[in-house]
């Protein structure tokens, strides 16, 4: 049975309603849509330009400082090992004894190494707080330039002793240049340079050796204070050949040794051997510092003769 009329019309109006409402939210969301399509883009954030200019600024007056601290230290490094001018007053054919006497300034030496007892002597002197010049043997300083390195790292002066410990006296010209130059680049490897000094072995040399130094660039340095360590085995006597020595004072040049044999006795008596020269109001620098300060002592040729060794005993001293 069909429904009445009026029943048919109600169900068209609401359907005419439900279509409406449809079509209203359809153009309403493309009406929205179209209005986020067409907003105007937010402007970028603007690039502060004072900003970065200071940035750069900043950074480069660190680059400058890095500069300047880094030229200073390289100028600081030049000084440790350079001898100054006063070297050059000293005669071609002479050695040097001894430093100016001034400031309380005096020359822990070591020769010999590096060897077992070397970096005993190293913590030694840190604590100590005192500097000293490394008189070192190529054969040995090949074995460990590890030691050369701290030495100098720690504000030590690392010079020549030669190759083999032979006494210059006897060589001939190219065997001294063999000695040294093998000596001077196993140096120069290890720590980037080589100071125009060295010692000869056992003390041994003359107007000829000292000559042959001085055209190489390098300066023969002797000593005023024999430890006598190297054949001793009380470090109490080596305390007293220090401290006691006639010749100690400003601008003494003290020898020491850290290689060879046993330097046990050496270790033990260097803490002694600080405190006695502080209570002296003396105090250890390197060589080349030491030659800064005035015209130093010179040691002439024939003011007294080789060694045996020259002779051909070939113990290792001096």
């Amino acid at each position: 049975m069909a429904a009445p009329a009026s029943a048919r019309r109600a169900q068209v109006r609401r359907r005419r309603r439900v279509g409406l409402a449809t079509l209203f939210a359809v153009v309403g969301l493309v009406v929205i849509g179209a209005a986020w399509a067409m907003r105007p883009e937010a402007a970028p954030a603007p690039v502060s330009y004072a900003s970065q200019s200071a940035v750069d600024e900043a950074a480069a007056a660190a680059a400058a400082s890095a500069q300047e601290a880094a030229k200073a230290a390289k100028e600081i490094e030049g000084r440790t090992w350079a001898v100054g001018p006063y070297v050059e007053e000293v005669p071609k054919a002479d050695g040097i004894a001894a430093g100016a006497p001034v400031k309380g300034l005096v020359a822990l030496t070591f020769d010999d190494g590096p060897g077992r007892y070397t970096y005993d002597v190293l913590a030694l002197l840190k604590r100590h707080r005192m500097k000293a010049t490394f008189f070192v043997l190529g054969s040995m300083a090949e074995r460990d330039p590890a030691a050369l390195r701290q030495m100098a790292d720690e504000g030590h002066v690392v010079a020549p002793h030669s190759w083999s410990h032979a006494s210059m006296v006897t060589l001939s010209a190219k065997d001294l240049a063999a000695e040294f130059d093998r000596t001077n680049a196993v140096i120069r490897e290890a720590v980037g340079r080589v100071p125009a000094i060295q010692r000869p072995p056992f003390g041994d040399f003359d107007g000829r050796t000292n000559r042959w130094s001085r055209a190489h660039g390098m300066v023969p340095i002797l000593w005023t204070v024999d430890s006598n360590d190297w054949q001793l085995d009380d470090p109490r006597e080596v305390v007293r050949n220090v401290l006691e020595a006639p010749t100690l004072g400003p601008g003494a040049i003290i020898l020491l040794h850290d290689g060879g044999d046993d330097r046990s006795m050496t270790v033990n008596a260097l803490p002694a051997i600080m405190d006695g020269l502080r209570k002296r109001g003396l105090r250890s620098v390197t060589i080349p510092e030491l030659l800064r300060q005035g015209p130093p002592e010179t040691i002439a040729p024939g003011t007294y003769a080789p060694s045996t060794y020259a002779e051909g005993d070939t113990a290792n001293a001096g």
